[in-house]
């Protein structure tokens, strides 16, 4: 009659779990060693029937597998075994016969016993997790069985939960779209979906086909398209939608948003900056000017810094349409300081009539490549 062993282990697994042997956490009481008998006689012989390491495959979050090792004694002498340790002190560990637990289980020889293994993935990501049985095997003093796989997210953003849209103006609609994932419910439902700009953000869900979910070997699922509309204001934003579901796992989803909206004129860079001009010989920084559409823009220099010279010329050559040239000169002799008065554009361009270009300038006494 052969003895059953059960070795149950709880593990809480989660993206990039680090591994370790033999290391407790101080809180955790650390188990008695177990000193093998060093009886006269014939030596036991362990042996494994398969590989020492199970890969688990996929595992929905709180979701239960269980795997049975094999140990037999091919040796002369009783094989004694008994629980070491485990990875970590998340992993609960315990060694069990069927007349109760026990510090040490006793294989005679020629007999083996399965030894079964529970584990339990209580949060997302990958997981390498072990326990390291200990024997009297003079060749095979310890045994390090170590289960492998991916504890699957309740309900999954793909490819992503952050959306980058490309570079728009405010006259322009952007478009974007996720799958929102269900890998252990086959009835997931959203129940509201919202954006934090409900006026120029908009985000609507649509069920997938079961086509689409046995491509992506989803239980249930959703097409969420987002749609940036006009009149979102220039410059870069960081936004985000709003999910709630019905799935006890994960009522809560969000999905950062971001993106830049350039006006219909650009400057590149945004500002000017000198942060050390030599005040012997003084410096020059150019910023470009990039209209777009098919208007024809003047630029006229309503005001600047009054030691500043500011000139802007039309680019020449291939695909210079639309495209102007700035220059900025500090020139030589001016009194050592800070220049931050900005400078300010008019154009003839209906909706930007006005650009103000920050000014951060500091003139100092450092000579030439000193």
């Amino acid at each position: 009659m052969k003895t059953w062993i059960v070795l149950i282990a709880v593990v809480l697994a989660g993206a990039g779990v680090a591994f370790f042997y033999g290391a407790l956490s101080p809180s955790v009481p650390e188990p008695e060693p177990v000193v093998p008998s060093k009886a006269a006689g014939p030596p036991p012989k362990l042996e494994l029937v398969e590989a020492k390491s199970y890969q688990f495959g996929t595992i929905p979050v709180g979701g239960k597998r269980t795997h049975a090792w094999s140990f037999r004694n091919v040796g002369e002498g009783p094989l004694d075994i008994w629980l070491e340790d485990t990875t970590c002190s998340c992993t609960v560990a315990s060694l069990k016969a069927a007349k109760g637990q026990e510090k040490t289980i006793t294989i005679a020889p020629g007999q083996s016993s399965p030894l079964e293994v529970s584990w339990e993935g209580r949060h997302a990501g990958r997981f390498h997790q072990a326990a390291t049985i200990g024997t009297n095997d003079p060749d095979n003093p310890s045994v390090v069985l170590t289960l492998i796989g991916t504890v699957l997210d309740p309900l999954e953003i793909r490819p992503s939960d952050s959306v980058s849209f490309p570079d728009g103006t405010p006259d322009q609609s952007r478009s974007a779209s996720v799958r929102i994932l269900s890998n252990d419910r086959p009835d997931v439902k959203l129940l509201r979906v919202s954006t934090s700009k409900p006026g120029l953000i908009v985000a609507e869900a649509k069920p997938m086909s079961p086509e689409e979910l046995a491509k992506e070997k989803g239980k249930s699922g959703y097409d969420l398209s987002i749609v940036v509309r006009p009149g979102m204001p220039p410059g870069r934003f960081l936004e985000e939608v709003s999910i709630e579901s019905d799935h006890p796992a994960r009522p809560a989803l969000k999905i950062h948003l971001s993106g830049n909206t350039v006006g219909p004129i650009t400057v590149t860079p945004a500002r000017v900056v000198m942060p050390s001009v030599p005040r012997a010989t003084g410096a020059s920084v150019s910023l470009s000017l990039v209209v777009r559409g098919e208007q024809p823009v003047r630029f006229e220099i309503a005001s600047k810094p009054e030691i500043l010279k500011v000139e802007i010329t039309p680019e020449t050559g291939p695909d210079a349409s639309g495209r102007f040239r700035m220059t900025v000169t500090v020139p030589p002799g001016l009194p050592v300081g800070a220049i931050d008065r900005p400078i300010l554009l008019k154009t003839n361009h209906p909706r930007l009539p006005e650009i103000r270009i920050p000014v951060s300038i500091y003139v100092s006494n450092r000579t030439e490549g000193g």
